[in-house]
């Protein structure tokens, strides 16, 4: 699954984790400094496959094609 950085809760992360999905959502600067600021009991770094999280935006330019095409719109 590729999110940005809104999606990166312990949560999502969790439920993801439990249905054997890889998450490529990056973590936010202020979970980095939470989970430094813990030291060894703040768990490791999130990894992120950066070539990976840069084509989330093909997903995201389809669905703003299919909403601006009139004949799907709904109100």
């Amino acid at each position: 699954m590729r999110g940005d950085k809104a999606y990166s809760s312990r949560a999502i992360r969790s439920y993801l984790r439990s249905r054997g999905i890889k998450a490529v959502i990056p973590e936010p600067d202020d979970q980095k400094g939470h989970r430094k600021r813990r030291g060894s009991r703040g768990g490791r770094p999130v990894s992120l496959d950066k070539a990976d999280y840069k084509n989330r935006n093909v997903v995201e330019r389809q669905y703003c094609h299919l909403k601006q095409w009139r004949g799907l719109a709904t109100r």
